[in-house]
């Protein structure tokens, strides 16, 4: 009866673990890599001012969604002490446009135009820009230049903030099909479409009464002026409509200018996933080539296949039949843990670091120990007198005992590991979790039948090859 339940358990285990290797290899899926292994940017960003945990979580939160919408494979965003974000982006291409994507802060506001001062006005008669552009000034005139103009750009003097960017519910680039102008189609909440309606309404009212530069609406990104539109007058509108005193633009829509398709979707995405509650600069840029990534990865594989090999070559020599087992053992072990980081990173977005390597490498010792210990638990209770077959019984019990002690310790230190450490060190964490428990499972499954099975067979007689001739014990 036992001997057919470890039979079940030895081809539950031979299919399991090949099987699913071979599916992985048949779909074509990999493990992701990481950005020490496949190149990418890794950019630190520090936070001006003070700045409390919330606040930096939340804009970690912000850029994490900025990022995923871009598009980038396997992103990091963490936290980093109390003013620092940390951000890696491996296999990213445009990394200029991500890092402008990144730390855009995004401060939009909708405000009244007081005054425009033309770039050929007088140095006397240019008022000084405001230098602050967040949340500081919504309730304060300010001065702030022309999106487009550069150095020489109009001036607008601008009255207190009407309407914020928190109102905006979706925002998405879209293309003039007569003209070609691309734009940022704004879409608002309830709240921000009543408050919009009042604020164009006004503004025609001016305009209606000759004011045209106070009926002007400015469109306010980060400081500077991405649109002053006037309120079209209904009777020279034509089939747009415009927009008539009293009753304003309704419905919460209302567009912003780009220079192109790229523009437009870039605004779209920074106003759509939120403003940066906090100002940030670059304070580190670190640029890993493809090359170097390769270069380690085929040093840390090579590391591996090495030290796989020493460990088979020492079994072999040292336990004879039974290094076969330990041989096939770490077959599965091997095909199994790629399984698993190849679905991890396929479906749960985990990608595998340099770091990651090396803990796949650590947990190949540790499971090479746990044959150690099963095969000399045997010896031991071999030389004390007992039968094979009870030896093996009482042995092999014994010895996934003190296995399964041994690993829940090595896992409890690399879940310790993963939850208070950062970056890297999680990947090397994390693997050598997951390698643990897998020699758990290996270890219950094949090597503890395998080893049964060898017992009850013609070949543990055999001097070279069986269980007695392997552990080195008398007959």
């Amino acid at each position: 009866m036992r001997t057919k339940r470890y039979r079940i358990h030895l081809i539950v285990a031979l299919v399991v673990a090949l099987g699913g290797f071979a599916a992985i290899v048949a779909t074509r899926t990999a493990p992701r890599l990481g950005l020490d292994l496949e190149g990418g940017i890794s950019v630190t960003l520090t936070a001006t001012g003070d700045v409390n945990s919330q606040v930096l979580q939340k804009t970690v939160e912000i850029i994490r969604e900025r990022i995923d919408s871009l598009g980038v494979a396997e992103p990091e965003v963490t936290a980093a002490g109390t003013d620092n974000i940390l951000i890696q982006l491996p296999g990213i291409k445009d990394d200029q446009r991500a890092l402008e994507v990144i730390g855009t802060t995004a401060q939009l506001t909708f405000r009244q135009v007081l005054e425009q001062v033309p770039p050929t006005a007088p140095d006397k008669q240019r008022p000084e820009v405001t230098k602050q552009a967040g949340t500081e000034v919504n309730d304060q005139e300010v001065v702030y230049p022309d999106a487009e103009g550069g150095s020489n750009a109009p001036l607008y003097r601008l009255a207190p903030a009407t309407l914020t960017g928190d109102v905006i519910t979706k925002a998405q680039g879209v293309v003039d099909p007569t003209s070609g102008q691309w734009s940022v189609s704004l879409d608002m909440n309830s709240e921000g479409a009543d408050r919009w309606a009042s604020f164009t309404s006004r503004l025609a009212c001016l305009r209606d009464k000759g004011e045209q530069v106070k009926s002007q609406v400015a469109i306010v990104l980060d400081g500077k002026v991405e649109s002053a539109a006037g309120m079209q007058d209904p009777a020279s509108a034509g089939g747009s409509g415009g927009v008539a005193c009293g009753d304003g633009i309704t419905g919460g829509e209302t567009q912003i200018d780009s220079s192109g398709e790229q523009d437009a979707k870039d605004l779209a995405l920074v106003l759509k996933t939120g403003a940066l509650p906090i100002t940030l600069e670059q304070s580190e840029v670190v640029k890993v080539s493809p090359t170097l990534g390769r270069d380690s990865l085929t040093a840390g594989l090579r590391a591996g296949i090495l030290g796989l090999a020493l460990v088979v070559v020492y079994m072999l020599l040292y336990y004879r039949g039974l290094g076969v087992v330990v041989w096939v053992g770490l077959i599965l072990f091997s095909a199994t843990i790629y399984s698993v980081m190849a679905l991890l990173g396929e479906y749960a977005g985990l990608s595998l670091s340099l770091a990651g390597v090396a803990g796949i490498i650590v947990s190949i010792g540790i499971t090479a120990d746990s044959y150690i210990v099963a095969f000399e638990r045997l010896k031991d209770e071999l030389n004390s007198g007992k039968t094979l077959r009870a030896a093996v019984e009482r042995g092999m019990k014994r010895a996934f005992r003190t296995i399964l002690v041994a690993d829940a310790v090595t896992a409890s230190a690399a879940v310790i590991l993963f939850v208070l450490a950062v970056g890297s060190v999680r990947g090397f964490a994390l693997t050598l979790g997951l390698a643990t428990v897998l020699d758990v499972l290996i270890a219950y499954f094949f090597t503890r039948p395998a080893v049964h099975l060898l017992a009850a067979s013609s070949l543990s007689r055999n001097r070279l090859v069986g269980l007695r001739g392997a552990l080195g014990t008398s007959a």
